[in-house]
């Protein structure tokens, strides 16, 4: 198998995830268009990179979504680590940053960035944080794969933007704001309020 981008593997992570959840909801198989419309990327972009992974799924009937999890996870793992940066030091990005299993398995976030002066220099659970206005260096510097976006909603755009030209391909987007990226960006979206509300409905069915 030929040498996996990091990119790639970044938006394996967001793939992962999707498919986490349809084994939670009990489904077997999905089309590279389901995962699309879910994930928010192209169908040829996720068709493009699960080529990487080698020969998975049927033509005309999709992916089964178990054996596409176990290889993706395999092709993943195969990463020493996968490097995060954190914007927005705040109460859920603190939180964040406290999450027990940053820092024991691959994923790992390696800088966290803020505005407030007072929590510049801080070291929060091992992760410093440093001023906005070094995240190109330090970014580029530690090789980051992932971006996490945990500010106010008017700040939002202005991270992703910085995101963008810092180099970064994948975005984690804990802000109630849809972002405007390049094609080339993967971004998950996480509202935490549609999440319960979600989670709710379902238990009026």
């Amino acid at each position: 198998m030929k040498k996996i981008s990091s990119r790639t593997i970044a938006r394996a992570l967001l793939y992962l995830r999707t498919l986490e959840t349809l084994i939670r909801d009990g489904k077997d198989t999905v089309s590279s268009r389901e995962l699309a419309r879910i994930t928010g990327l192209t169908d040829v972009q996720i068709r493009k990179d699960i080529s990487n992974f080698g020969k998975v799924g049927t033509p005309g009937v999709g992916y089964n979504v178990a054996e596409l999890k176990k290889v993706l996870e395999d092709i993943v793992l195969a990463k020493k680590v996968i490097r995060m940066a954190l914007f927005g030091a705040g109460h859920l990005g603190t939180a964040i940053l406290k999450y027990p299993a940053f820092g024991k398995q691959k994923l790992r976030i390696v800088a966290a960035f803020d505005r407030d002066k007072r929590k510049i220099g801080r070291t929060i659970n091992g992760v410093k944080v440093y001023p906005v206005e070094k995240a190109p260096e330090i970014i580029r510097k530690n090789r980051v794969d992932i971006g996490i976006i945990a500010v106010p909603p008017e700040s939002g755009q202005k991270v992703a933007d910085l995101m963008v030209l810092s180099g970064l391909k994948a975005i984690v987007n804990f802000a109630p704001v849809s972002l405007n990226v390049p094609g080339a960006v993967s971004v998950r979206d996480i509202d935490l309020s549609i999440e319960f509300l979600s989670v709710y409905c379902d238990t009026q069915k």
